[in-house]
């Protein structure tokens, strides 16, 4: 067997255990926001609570606002061990919005996180009203 191919093939894998390295080294996050708004508001507690399974951080949210007519959007940041979901509600300024008082559900997917203990921060920031900040330990394995 010629040395060429063998030597191609040598530098086929370290190329692929490098990026196969990088990938898990510094593994980029992954995440997914999804939400509705409850039947019927005076159910809602407000805050957070947290599930890990399969290397994967799962957020079950609630939040109430001073109106039905909000919608909501997530931010997401790592820093070290520190993770940070910023929910925002803003009010779709809609005219037929009844003025009774909304309540909202949503989840959030933290995804590609190392094996590690992390500082979980949610932030509710809801335009016309009071937010909320919510902080736990989060072990993901």
């Amino acid at each position: 067997m010629s040395r060429q191919p063998l030597t191609l093939l040598g530098i086929g894998l370290l190329l692929l255990a490098l990026t196969g390295c990088s990938g898990i080294t510094d593994p980029r996050l992954l995440t997914d926001f999804d939400w509705g708004e409850v039947e019927d508001p005076e159910t809602v507690v407000e805050g957070i609570s947290t599930a890990v399974a399969l290397g994967e951080l799962f957020i079950l949210g609630q939040m109430s606002t001073p109106t039905r007519c909000y919608k909501l959007q997530a931010d997401f940041k790592r820093k070290g061990s520190e993770l940070t979901v910023r929910v925002n509600a803003r009010s779709n300024d809609s005219p037929n919005c009844d003025q009774s008082i909304g309540g909202f559900r949503y989840t959030a997917v933290m995804s590609n996180l190392k094996f590690q203990t992390y500082n979980l921060r949610v932030i509710h920031d809801i335009t016309g009203a009071a937010g909320g900040e919510y902080s736990t330990t989060v072990v993901i394995r």
